[in-house]
């Protein structure tokens, strides 16, 4: 009798252990959202401009891939838009033939390169479709829930019609997204568009120009929302209250970097991680480097590129204080000049003695003498 009780006891402690055990492992892998964003990748055949190592496209997205690849337990890789430099079949299937290597699922947003005059938005959504089977929306921007705890939320922020590297959102994905914000408040949000709506520096031409607008529904809601966006080629991590906002750099831009992110939910607090993962081709990233004015604003400094904090959820900021901090990290997006000067200067060189040319400077003097008496006829 004894016997058979200590089995039933043993059998129930084993399937309470199994249950809870289950469970819990159940619950913490959806209370944890582990990802990589990366962001204009500008696949293209082109050779390269003063800023961007177009030539070297290719070998750097596939760089990015063999590093993504290396790392345990992605959930998805997230691509905020410039996905190929100019939008045409060919670049697309390059950039999809890389992505072949990719062993996570992908999940991207347009921006303002992804579009020409050959392939329109309906153009885009079609071969995107095909070959991306994670894609199976019918518009350029949606909505999604890979986990309980979250919602991403991806929008394209582009005007296609101007043909504009500013960006703007209609009022129907405004629309859209304070509706999924509203049904959505249990959960952490996750916001993926080109354009960024918290500047990292001033680019009169490259704006949201409505940015106001979006950030004010953001504003309506305490929930955690992350921002990731791109187009700025520049490093940048801004939080407030609730609210962060993300720029991750280019792949052919210096610094040429992805990010790494881990978002964990408790019951009382959110646990950010960001990790910058840079491309391991310093040689292609160094002759950029020297190409780029201003490399040291674009790189942002060590808090802008890896980053860990916690936000409680029990002490939520207000609406003033967040507004206020927006306005303020937009009036402050411009980088002073003394910045960027001690970001970007270079080593001293040498000082060179000037040699002596009198008798140069005399004749170059006799001659705009010269010029000037002579007046041509008929004037």
């Amino acid at each position: 009798m004894k016997n058979k009780i200590k089995k039933i006891m043993l059998i129930l402690c084993f399937m309470v252990l199994s249950i809870t055990g289950s469970t819990w492992a159940f619950s913490f892998r959806n209370m944890t959202l582990d990802f990589v964003h990366i962001s204009d990748t500008h696949i293209t055949t082109r050779d390269d401009t003063s800023y961007k190592a177009l030539s070297s496209s290719r070998l750097l997205l596939k760089d990015a891939i063999e590093q993504i690849n290396n790392i345990i337990g992605l959930d998805f890789v997230l691509f905020s838009g410039d996905l190929v430099d100019y939008g045409t079949p060919d670049n697309y299937y390059d950039y999809y033939y890389l992505l072949t290597k990719l062993k996570y699922p992908s999940l991207n947003a347009f921006g303002n390169h992804d579009f020409s005059s050959s392939m329109d938005e309906n153009e885009v959504i079609k071969t995107v479709k095909k070959y991306n089977p994670n894609y199976i929306f019918n518009k350029t921007y949606y909505a999604i829930t890979p986990k309980t705890d979250f919602r991403i939320i991806v929008l394209d922020s582009t005007i296609k019609d101007e043909n504009s590297a500013n960006g703007r959102l209609s009022e129907e994905q405004l629309e859209f997204l304070d509706n999924e914000l509203l049904q959505n408040q249990d959960k952490i949000v996750v916001i993926a568009m080109h354009h960024p709506s918290v500047e990292p520096f001033v680019a009169q031409e490259h704006t949201l120009l409505n940015a106001n607008e979006f950030n004010e529904i953001l504003l309506k809601y305490k929930n955690p929302i992350v921002v990731l966006s791109g187009h700025y080629h520049a490093a940048k991590i801004r939080h407030f209250g609730n609210l962060v906002f993300v720029s991750t750099p280019a792949m052919v831009t210096y610094p040429m970097a992805f990010r790494h992110i881990k978002i964990v939910n408790y019951k009382d607090r959110v646990q950010y991680s960001f990790e910058f993962m840079p491309t391991k081709l310093d040689d292609i990233k160094e002759k950029n480097r020297q190409n780029v004015i201003s490399y040291g604003t674009l790189a942002g400094w060590e808090k802008d590129r890896n980053l860990t904090f916690t936000y409680h959820k029990r002490y939520p900021r207000s609406v003033a204080y967040k507004r206020n901090k927006i306005k303020n990290a937009l009036k402050t997006a411009k980088t002073k000049k003394s910045e960027i000067k001690k970001l970007t200067q270079k080593p001293k060189q040498p000082k060179v003695k000037k040699q002596k040319v009198k008798k140069e400077r005399k004749f170059f003097n006799f001659k705009k003498k010269q010029q000037q008496t002579v007046t041509p006829q008929g004037i």
